[in-house]
């Protein structure tokens, strides 16, 4: 046994001040403190061992590699994910440093021959060029806690569909909710047509860039212009696929209008969160995507090597490559040979190590062939100066390719279907292969058509059925956060009716109690509450908005919740166990389940104090009144219009009902009798169409695998996972946001009349009556008070775009790239991350990306705005001590979610 407390107390004792070169020896010596003998490693250069060649060593007596870093890619520079005490890490040499480091973490800093205060790469070499490295771990110590750490469980999540064509994210969950308040059909819990629904659809009406047309003759009819996949529907959640079924083409369906197609392609992923310690926090569950596209829809040959280039490129010389790993942008450019337009098409092979490099600013290039253009892009006048037939060096990360020549993103989880694969790709019919990873984010296919049945005709749109479900007997336990996890992190802040208010007295800025109450419940994110202390007593108050008044904190109420606080964020639980899924049949009132959920529906309306609703809760109780009467007729619509109340969805969309599925149950099961039994005799055609769609899409009984069904928990897909989102943004773009609010404090033109400032304080819209449909173009002269020196100048805007730089040719090429047709606040933030990209010396964004924020202020950005130092224009100028400060500040509130900028979230994902 190894005694990690022993070695650590060893090595925290004999720390030198500074480094003396003697890192093996330090702590092969501390570790050997704790009982075990360290094998020292033969020499690789002169007499003495080196550090890098220690792992072995360790695993001989115990240790176990559980994390390594390859050397390319990004990686933190400070913490090793998941270290702990007594971790030993071993890193590759670099340049200058032949023999690499070793070190031990203290639980506070990792130690070498001296305290590592900057983390575990020993210095900043080390930090710039991340070399590989290993995180070893002592295993009979570590089993009782590596069972319990590997259990626990967090995953990425990510909303289903991107903003907008060129992948954007939803800044919010309000955000996307918003986007989907479009869709007339598919709402959660009760369909349009008064049955059962477990899940939600997304179609072209709201989302037409996740739509793909195929090759079926009436899609020219019903939808002469072709959707061209610009964006796919994304897996929501990291998990591992467990069914499918992959169509070849359309199935189709009989109907008195001729046959009907509709896509019966599907993905089932499986997901397990666990955000405490133990199993009692843990809840196993699914994600459905179906009514993708099917196969015939893509261009697809596994044999071919061709990729479609998503973004113009730069192309560069083969002989590139030997200046890769040089941040030179001169040399850069000698190499240069044009731009590799969108829509070309290019021969690389992926799986080629030769083909492939990673450059200094850590982004994946590849050695590709060019080939030629698409056809859409030939339609467009593509042309390029590079010849076909002729290699380039070109980026081939982010999405900047896709496979195939029609441009179009094809499922990722396809891939392991694919020969040599050991379960290959089937079509046609449920399969269930062994398990294999998928990522949040990763392409599960686009919107397949659908032509849905109407008397004497039919409605055609492009769709995605999203369910979220659950068979996990711990839910409920699960939704009241049974480890309290995040209680030190509250995310929200809840407060209860007849809550006690204060009042602020401005001008002596203190706080006395008001004569109002809180006059229902509400749930405010913590971050969107700001906080005021009392100038005598020092008692922090916060500040409610809804109630526009202040509650004292350090009390019992108002409660602060995590993320995982479900339950007392509003998630409640209903059973079902219903004799028909077809809820509202216009016959016979809805009792029980449908019922339970217009008495919740009714109790929010009685907590809304707001008068312009005062009736809404007087309707509600009508309905219960109309329901308990068992009075026969009543109008369906009328009763799914009030289940869809959009004032009061988060009702709906907070309810995770037990229920039977519809896919689990085909036609000759009891629960389908009475909807069908009753079209027997009134409507036989939707009878025979029902019957038909029930046989070709029951799908559950067939995942054999796996235990599903009959009833499963069902969740609002957005609401239910939204809470796990661990962070809206990348460290990277949170980066990037501070920056440009930073450019914007030293440019004079923060909040929301910043953003129509002109060159010397005037507002464009206030001062000359101009709008934001493009820049203004006024010039400006102003007179420095010291000099006596005239400025003349256009700048406009809360980043001072000049005049003749929004003419300017290439940036007229690219705003037309990047879809900016206005100079609106959001256009604006979008304006600026293209000047970082492409005009400002050396690419600055990917400086501010990498975190050289000093580097990207002065030897790049201060050639662009003229506030920032080192002063390069003559005028006044924030310090670089006091950009770097202000950088930080906004970087934490970043990351935290504060903003005051337009630009959504997700935007890197264009660049």
């Amino acid at each position: 046994m190894w005694n990690s407390g022993a070695s650590v107390s060893y090595i925290n004792s004999h720390v030198e001040p500074n480094s003396l070169g003697k890192c093996a020896e330090y702590v092969r010596r501390a570790v050997e403190a704790g009982g075990v003998t360290i094998r020292i490693p033969p020499p690789r250069i002169g007499n003495s061992a080196s550090a890098c060649d220690y792992g072995p060593s360790f695993e001989l007596v115990g240790f176990k590699s559980i994390y390594a870093h390859t050397g390319t890619g990004p990686t933190d520079t400070a913490i090793i994910p998941g270290q702990q005490m007594g971790d030993v890490v071993v890193i590759q040499p670099i340049a200058g440093h032949p023999h690499g480091h070793i070190a031990l973490f203290n639980g506070t800093n990792w130690v070498s021959d001296f305290v590592q205060l900057r983390g575990f790469y020993p210095g900043p070499q080390y930090r710039n060029v991340k070399p590989a490295y290993a995180l070893y771990r002592y295993t009979d110590n570590a089993d009782t806690n590596s069972k319990s750490t590997d259990k626990k469980k967090t995953i990425k999540i990510v909303w289903p569909i991107p903003s907008n064509k060129r992948g954007s994210e939803f800044g919010n969950q309000e955000e996307i909710l918003s986007h989907l308040d479009g869709e007339s059909t598919g709402l959660y819990m009760i369909g349009r047509n008064g049955m059962w629904h477990g899940g939600i659809h997304i179609t072209n009406a709201t989302t037409p860039w996740c739509a793909l047309s195929g090759k079926a003759a009436s899609e020219v009819i019903d939808f002469p212009v072709a959707f061209k996949g610009d964006q796919a529907v994304r897996c929501m959640v990291d998990g591992e696929v467990v069914a499918y079924r992959i169509c070849k083409d359309y199935l189709t369906l009989g109907w008195e209008t001729g046959p009907l197609n509709f896509s019966g392609s599907f993905v089932l992923v499986k997901h397990y969160i666990q955000p405490g310690e133990k199993e009692a926090s843990g809840l196993h569950f699914y994600t459905l995507y179906m009514h993708l596209a099917p196969y015939s829809a893509y261009n697809t040959n596994s044999t071919e090597k061709k990729w479609t280039v998503q973004d113009p490129l730069s192309a560069y010389d083969p002989e590139w490559v030997m200046t890769a790993s040089t941040n030179n942008k001169s040399i850069s450019e000698s190499y240069r040979k044009g731009t590799m337009p969108k829509g070309a098409i290019v021969e690389w092979d992926k799986t080629d190590s030769n083909l492939h490099t990673v450059a200094f600013n850590k982004r994946e290039y590849g050695l590709v062939t060019f080939v030629g253009f698409t056809e859409e892009a030939l339609k467009k006048g593509k042309k390029t100066s590079l010849k076909p037939g002729l290699q380039y060096w070109m980026l081939v990360d982010k999405n900047n390719i896709v496979p195939g020549t029609d441009g179009i993103a094809q499922p990722s989880w396809w891939r392991q279907l694919l020969p040599p694969a050991k379960d290959v790709m089937k079509f046609d019919q449920v399969i269930c292969p062994t398990p294999y990873p998928i990522s949040a984010s990763d392409p599960v296919g686009h919107m397949g058509y659908y032509q849905v049945p109407k008397d004497g005709g039919y409605e055609a749109r492009y769709q995605v059925h999203i369910e979220c479900m659950s068979m996990d007997d711990n839910l409920e336990r699960f939704l009241t956060n049974p480890e309290k996890v995040g209680e030190k992190s509250p995310l929200y802040l809840k407060y209860s009716p007849s809550l006690i208010l204060f009042k602020k007295d401005v001008t002596t800025g203190t706080f006395s109690k008001d004569t109002k109450v809180t006059t229902r419940p509400g749930i405010l994110p913590l971050s969107q509450v700001t906080t005021e202390a009392d100038k005598l007593t020092k008692q922090e108050y916060w500040q409610l908005r809804p109630e526009n008044s202040y509650v004292p904190k350090g009390q019992t109420e108002p409660q602060l919740l995590s993320q995982y606080d479900l339950a007392k964020l509003g998630f409640r639980t209903e059973i079902a166990e219903p004799l028909s899924f077809d809820y509202l049949d216009g016959k016979k009132q809805p009792t029980g389940f449908f019922r339970n959920i217009i008495e919740s529906l009714h109790g929010a309306a009685k907590d809304d104090a707001r008068t312009s609703h005062a009736l809404v809760k007087h309707n509600y109780q009508r309905l219960l009144d109309k329901i308990d009467s068992g009075a026969a007729d009543y109008s369906s619509m009328e009763y799914w219009r009030a289940i869809h109340n959009p004032d009061y969805r988060d009702v709906i969309q907070k309810t995770i009902v037990k229920h039977p599925s519809d896919w689990y149950f085909k036609k000759d099961d009891a629960i389908w009798q009475p909807f069908l039994n009753a079209l027997k005799k009134e409507a036989p055609e939707w009878k025979k169409y029902s019957e038909e769609f029930l046989d070709k899409m029951a799908w559950m009984q067939d995942v054999t695998t796996e235990k599903l069904g009959p009833s499963l928990w069902h969740m609002h897909p957005i609401a239910f996972l939204n809470n796990f989102l661990l962070s809206s943004i990348s460290t990277e773009e949170a980066r990037v946001r501070a920056f440009m609010r930073m450019i914007r404090v030293c440019e004079g033109t923060t909040g929301e009349e910043g953003y129509e400032r002109l060159f010397g304080g005037e507002s464009f819209i206030r001062d000359y009556h101009k709008t934001f449909t493009t820049h203004p173009q006024i010039k400006i002269t102003r007179k420095n008070k010291k000099t006596g020196k005239k400025y003349i100048s256009s700048a406009a805007g809360a980043y001072q775009v000049m005049g003749y730089t929004w003419d300017d040719r290439s940036m007229v090429f690219w705003r037309k790239e990047y879809g900016i047709t206005d100079f609106t606040p959001e256009s604006q933030d979008l304006l600026c991350v293209i000047i970082l990209k492409e005009k400002v010396r050396d690419n600055a964004l990917d400086m501010i990306i990498q975190g050289k924020i000093k580097e990207a202020i002065e030897n790049s950005c201060s050639y662009e705005w003229a506030s920032l130092p080192p002063a390069r224009h003559n005028q006044p100028i924030k310090s670089l001590s006091e950009c770097l400060r202000v950088y930080s500040e906004f970087f934490k509130e970043e990351i935290e979610g504060k903003t005051d900028l337009h630009i959504k979230n997700g935007f890197l994902n264009g660049f």
